[in-house]
């Protein structure tokens, strides 16, 4: 083969990887989300609850396909719970998406959310975030807790502040809040798990042994799991990220999950760090 017919195809070649990588940040790893789904809990019950995590939904000014296509992927989940932890807003978004998004999820789904820094940072505020969230059925939570009855298991949720933006507090979030054989945090930044394992050490150190804390998991966002990054190497991530990334943290309870969450923030793409909604089958 002729030198000159070689450079071309290499020259094609190149052209066409560069597409497909532009193809793959631009629009498959945005669009076509990942299913992750883990067993937690007592696993040799056999009773079980659906607990599937969103976060860093990043609402700008439209419901976009994806957006359609995670909610049918929601309602044909039927979660028992549905957790949302932070920036359901993005920094520069708008209401209407938020409000169209949550009318096409169904209405009986129980919902609890709480705060990311976006959502402070966006021009509507986080109380008329919350006000529209509750219309759908959703709990918002800022530095409070909150028992849900899910299939007559009561599970306590703990909702946290933002680090970054908000004015997290962990001991206002669990005041009144005493031993709970189902009890889970949710925080935005994964840092924050930190302070909150200090606090439950401390707490649990004054307590007597049948009003300790028991949190069993911890769930948490902010990090969209570096969104552009290479095989091994994150470059960048968010401040109060610490050194969290994506998955499961910590060898005992509570344990850690960082999901690597839907949306982007201030670059509209993603690169070897797909979307994903992450379903908990939990045994109680």
């Amino acid at each position: 083969m002729k030198r000159k017919n070689i450079l071309w195809i290499g020259t094609g070649l190149a052209v066409a990887g560069a597409a497909g990588i532009l193809l793959d940040a631009l629009v498959l790893e945005k669009y076509f989300f990942d299913i992750k789904q883990f067993d937690i809990g007592n696993k040799g019950s056999r009773k079980k609850l659906k607990l599937v995590l969103i976060t860093d939904l990043h609402f700008k000014e439209l419901v976009l396909p994806h957006h359609k296509k995670l909610a049918n992927t929601l309602n044909k989940m039927q979660p028992d719970l549905l957790l949302i932890t932070g920036d359901t807003l993005d920094s520069t978004g708008e209401m209407a998406p938020v409000e169209n998004f949550f009318a096409m999820l169904d209405h009986q789904i129980k919902k609890v959310a709480i705060a990311g820094n976006n959502d402070y940072k966006a021009s509507p505020s986080i109380g008329k975030l919350k006000e529209v969230l509750e219309t759908h059925n959703c709990e918002f939570l800022v530095n409070e807790s909150k028992p849900f009855d899910i299939k007559g298991t009561r599970v306590m949720v703990t909702g946290l502040d933002d680090l970054l933006e908000g004015d997290s507090c962990f001991t206002d979030a669990v005041k009144g809040v005493g031993r709970e054989e189902h009890h889970l945090l949710l925080v935005h930044s994964p840092l924050q798990q930190e302070n909150a394992k200090n606090q439950i050490e401390k707490l649990n150190n004054e307590r007597s042994e049948g009003n300790k804390l028991n949190i069993s998991y911890i769930f948490a966002g902010h990090t969209h799991g570096g969104q552009v990054r290479l095989p091994g190497y994150v470059p960048v991530l968010p401040d109060k990220s610490g050194d969290y990334v994506n998955g499961w943290y910590n060898t005992s309870a509570p344990y850690l999950y960082v999901s690597k969450g839907f949306g982007t923030s201030s670059i509209p793409l993603r690169f070897f760090a797909n979307s994903e909604v992450t379903l908990f089958n939990y045994y109680v």
